[in-house]
């Protein structure tokens, strides 16, 4: 018989033993007592997940099998009580009794906060989009059952990451059996992130979790690691990512990454039939690798589509890519870090897409003068540009063309060459788009001049300004008045490796500024802790 690195993992033995122990108090109760139905549906919800998700192929699993379909048969079948509960193990100690209930002297108030829809109506004004506020959630859940009630079901709305296949069992197994009590609670699940091990030899308690949770709007598949070597996909592992996908119907934004070098592809993948639809309602696609998938994906992509990012390692073809963009009329966000895109196909693209405002470009080939010559003309004649990020090295004519664009920039990430001109270029570039910029990101090649005053008091006139990813040269002194000016005079700023290059050994960051922004900085660093699978 076959044999699955999952069978650990599905028969852990908390999980048989609840199973086991929930199913003898159903059947030894007697049928006409009030905590009879009770308790049957818990046994039978328990029951039934691992009938549904155990393999008859695997022996190890077969005998388990075996042993819960007659405890399923003797929950329906009077007749077949006696027999079952004779082998059943017998209970250890006293099974726990409920307490008598007394009722307490409340106040109108608490009255008032005990109701559900009171509750519901508080906790619906907390937000979830950060760990504070989800602390805050899991403090009151602990706070009594009323709270618990509450909270819980805004709390599964966005589970943890699913990073260990441990915990996807365990999720999967509490989703089940939370439908023996009420509405199942992976009916209010929004978001997933979950890993797929090398091997794809979780995707069974994937594919489950997915049919559990059929709410999901924004799921991350995350399968591998880059240090796994070669992970080939075939025929047996696209079947189940069309399963997982097709059991979410309400899929809005989907992030596939699949960090596993794949080999080139032999065979015929024998995509299933509409596997294109779980991509026909999509706002939001994020690719690493997957470019075997491109198929399904560029056939079911369509107008709702507003964020396409195609990653390194998705190995698509920019005449793919070009033909795709005719039928994305709602795009505004595209990147590009799949290789060279030549400037015919940059060019077609935004014929097709002119109302672009986000776009990245890396290129990981070498571009030359006349590429990005010609390449810089076309991003500045978007009238709606708020991002622009190119890898290519511009000099102080293309930037100059993009301090003279119409576009609304926000976020610029490049890199410079040249001489001096190239930061008056810049200056002028900083000076022009002063009132939008947020995010300032350059980086300069070879021996090419760093930032000076100039340079930072244009940055200082950027009343927006959040980041600062700028090469500083720390042997070369910005004057501190200069600095100055940019703490004073950006409220928003964060503390990045280059602007704490920038700010090192200045009075007023010392005294004013450096316990605020390292206190800013661990607060992010400690919500990205929850963040497992999300980058």
């Amino acid at each position: 018989m076959a044999v699955s690195h999952l069978s650990a993992f599905l028969l852990d033995s908390s999980l048989i033993d609840y199973t086991t122990a929930v199913t003898g108090e159903a059947l030894r109760s007697a049928p006409d007592s009030a905590i009879h139905e009770q308790t049957k549906k818990r046994a039978a919800h328990a029951l039934e997940f691992f009938l549904n998700i155990l393999d008859p192929s695997i022996d190890e699993e077969n005998k388990q099998l075996a042993i819960f379909e007659s405890y399923h048969a003797a929950l329906n079948n009077p007749s077949l009580v006696s027999s079952v509960v004779q082998a059943l193990p017998i209970p250890q100690g006293n099974s726990p009794k409920i307490a008598d209930k007394k009722v307490l002297n409340l106040t109108p108030a608490q009255h008032v906060l005990s109701l559900p829809d009171t509750l519901d109506a508080i906790f619906a004004h907390i937000p979830l989009l950060t760990k504070s506020d989800r602390d805050t959630f899991y403090s009151a859940a602990l706070t009594s059952h009323a709270f618990h009630n509450a909270t819980q079901l805004n709390l599964w709305r966005r589970p943890r990451d699913l990073d260990t296949v441990e915990q996807q069992v365990r999720f999967a197994f509490g989703t089940a059996i939370s439908g023996a009590i009420s509405a199942s609670l992976g009916l209010y699940v929004q978001r997933l992130r979950i890993r797929i091990v090398k091997g794809g030899w979780n995707f069974r308690v994937v594919e489950k979790i997915a049919s559990l949770t059929p709410g999901v709007v924004d799921l991350t598949l995350h399968w591998g690691d880059s240090d796994d070597g070669e992970e080939p996909v075939t025929a047996s592992t696209v079947v189940p990512l069309y399963k997982i996908l097709s059991s979410l119907p309400n899929l809005r934004h989907l992030y596939l990454a699949k960090f596993a070098y794949t080999p080139p592809i032999e065979g015929d993948l024998a995509i299933p039939a509409n596997s294109e639809i779980p991509f026909t309602k999509l706002e939001s696609l994020r690719l690493y690798d997957f470019h075997w998938y491109w198929q399904p994906i560029s056939t079911g992509l369509g107008a709702t589509l507003k964020t396409l990012d195609i990653g390194y390692g998705t190995r698509v073809e920019a005449d793919e890519i070009v033909a795709l963009s005719a039928k994305l009329p709602s795009l505004t966000t595209l990147r590009i870090g799949s290789g060279l895109v030549d400037v015919r196909h940059i060019r077609k693209i935004l014929e097709n897409i002119p109302s672009l405002e986000h776009i990245d470009i890396t290129n990981y080939n070498d571009v030359d003068d006349e590429y990005v010559a010609a390449a810089i003309p076309l991003f500045a004649g978007l009238q709606d540009l708020k991002e622009l990020s190119f890898n290519g090295p511009i000099g102080s004519l293309q930037v100059e063309q993009l301090a003279g664009a119409p576009a609304p920039l926000q976020e610029v990430s490049l890199k410079l060459k040249g001489g001096d001109e190239v930061l008056g270029a810049l200056e002028k570039l900083l000076k022009e788009k002063h009132t939008t910029l947020k995010i300032v990101a350059i980086a300069f090649e070879g021996d090419a001049p760093r930032p000076t005053d100039k340079i930072v008091e244009a940055l200082a006139g950027i009343s927006l300004l959040e980041s600062v990813l700028i090469d500083f040269d720390a042997s070369h002194t910005i004057s501190s008045s200069s600095v100055d000016a940019l703490l004073k005079q950006c409220p928003n700023l964060v503390l990045t490796d280059h602007l704490e290059t920038l700010v090192q050994g200045n009075a007023l960051y010392e005294k004013e500024y450096k316990a605020k922004f390292e206190r800013t900085r661990d607060e992010a660093i400690k919500e990205s802790e929850e963040s497992v699978l999300g980058n």
